[in-house]
């Protein structure tokens, strides 16, 4: 009597996966200077441009300031740790391109569902 189970696709990457060391997906960017960041006026992030096109204050967006250290949130995300007004006598840099991320949500691709009890097949 011989066996034969099929995987499918799905499952071979599901097996690989699991074996792979991914980093935490909390990981932020963090200031290594000075930073400005665009915000709206709750301090959401936008897109640098937004600020750098309506100046100062103009069109809903604001500069935001963070010091040394402190983490750059991603776009749609508040800002904490800074402030509305930069510091006097400092020198603010513009955040990293590589910090210009939104957080994905979760996607949902469904379960095994009714496809679960046809996942191998038995050959006598």
């Amino acid at each position: 009597m011989a066996f034969d189970l099929k995987l499918t696709t799905a499952m071979a990457a599901a097996l690989l996966a699991s074996g792979c060391n991914r980093a935490k997906a909390d990981d932020n960017w963090t200031t290594d200077r000075d930073t400005a960041i665009c915000t709206d006026a709750q301090g959401v992030r936008l897109p640098d441009d937004r600020c750098r096109q309506h100046r100062v204050g103009g069109g809903g967006a604001f500069w935001y300031f963070l010091g040394r250290g402190r983490a750059i949130p991603w776009f749609g995300e508040r800002a904490t740790g800074g402030s509305f007004r930069a510091a006097t006598g400092a020198r603010y840099a513009y955040a990293p391109p590589g910090s210009a991320m939104t957080r994905s949500a979760a996607v949902s691709r469904g379960g095994f569902g009714s496809s679960a009890r046809r996942f191998g097949s038995i050959h006598a």
